[in-house]
């Protein structure tokens, strides 16, 4: 998908008629070839471009369970980023867009009322 067609998105209409339903019925949505393989690729490349910096750490478990070998449950590596960081303007771009898309789903949830995004990690899964 062209940039050009990414920013004519109607990204109220993808929320509204595809996300907030498979939300409601399933509770999980995802959106293939979303960003297009243009935009797509490049927030790939910062991502890979942060590993090979060695800027990825390993994923943490929420709580102290002892005993249990960490690595086994949670393979990938992770950064906290915010997307103004140098290099990762393809992030902030799809930062944005999800922005976007959480307000207009945020109320249409039934009981559940999102406002806001969490933090977005980079993410890249181990090999086995």
């Amino acid at each position: 998908m062209p940039l050009g067609d990414i920013m004519r998105l109607d990204l109220e209409k993808i929320a509204l008629d595809y996300i907030v339903p498979c939300l409601r019925d399933i509770g999980f949505c995802y959106l293939d070839n979303f960003l297009g393989e243009i935009i797509g690729d490049c927030v790939l490349e910062c991502v890979k471009q942060m590993h090979y910096r060695g800027e990825l750490q390993d994923g943490q478990l929420a709580g102290q369970r002892q005993g249990i070998a960490k690595r086994h449950l949670r393979g990938d590596q992770i950064k906290w980023i915010a997307g103004t960081e140098e290099g990762c303007e393809a992030i902030n771009f799809l930062l944005s867009l999800v922005d976007r898309l959480v307000m207009f789903c945020g109320s249409r949830l039934g009981k559940y009322y999102v406002k806001e995004r969490s933090k977005v990690r980079a993410l890249k899964k181990k090999r086995q």
